[in-house]
């Protein structure tokens, strides 16, 4: 069975979601000051949200509104934890984990244990004080999010080389490495060359590496619009897909 996922059904969707958050929240969230969270297409940054980099209002995508929905949810209900073993946890969808609220206290799990324990933030402090004191700096290496505010990555930068460490990291290295390692042995740079003006006005358009219809909705629109002015888009995704 098909399911529609652009257009007014989308907007309905995102809307529905968006009452479990609370309509003010919502519209703060994607009205702020911020880039998109998934696609990298610009929200407005300082200029304000759902405007895009050539200044056209209003743009945004469901991608965005769910990276930023699981930010304002409600905080995951303690009884999950309690209730489910970290063997149930496993067995749930991605999905369902998500939905299932906003990680917002410290979660222990002993050795002879199996399941996480909510413990106070003071508790955990020390465990995690505890820990690194009996680990040379060397050894240790730190890891972010890519969802993460700039700030809170800056900090953390901080901190690890405040203990003595330069190992650090965040899932965004991982996500770009492949691209970047393909534009630093083709064109000298690791930095993309091409704008969002670019794309309107390119006749031919080479996509690799990535899927736009389920990744990248704001870039499908794009290639749309190359097709209807008589150009060619050209799709190399080496992963195999239904």
């Amino acid at each position: 069975m098909s399911e529609a996922v652009s257009g007014f059904s989308s907007i309905k969707d995102s809307l529905q979601i968006a009452r479990t958050v609370g309509f003010k929240n919502f519209f703060q969230s994607i009205f702020s000051k911020n880039t998109c969270k998934t696609c990298a297409l610009g929200m407005g940054g300082q200029r304000g949200g759902m405007t895009n980099e050539t200044g056209n209002f209003p743009q945004i995508c469901k991608k965005s509104i769910q990276a930023q929905l699981t930010d304002i949810q409600l905080p995951i209900p303690l009884d999950l934890f309690r209730k489910n073993t970290i063997k149930d946890l496993q067995a749930m969808k991605p999905r369902d984990l998500v939905r299932s609220g906003r990680l917002n206290t410290p979660l222990f799990c002993a050795s002879n244990s199996n399941r996480y324990t909510p413990i106070e933030w003071d508790d955990a402090l020390n465990k995690v004080t505890q820990s690194l004191a009996t680990v040379s700096p060397d050894r240790t290496f730190f890891y972010s999010s890519g969802r993460s505010s700039n700030e809170a990555a800056f900090l953390l930068q901080i901190f690890a080389r405040t203990y003595g460490t330069n190992n650090i990291n965040n899932c965004s290295y991982y996500c770009h490495q492949a691209s970047g390692v393909g534009l630093n042995g083709t064109i000298g740079s690791g930095t993309a060359t091409v704008t969002l003006q670019d794309l309107k006005k390119s006749d031919m358009i080479w996509v690799i590496g990535a899927n736009p219809s389920s990744n990248h909705p704001r870039l499908m629109t794009e290639l749309l619009h190359c097709r209807r002015r008589g150009g060619q888009v050209i799709i190399v995704n080496p992963l195999v897909e239904p």
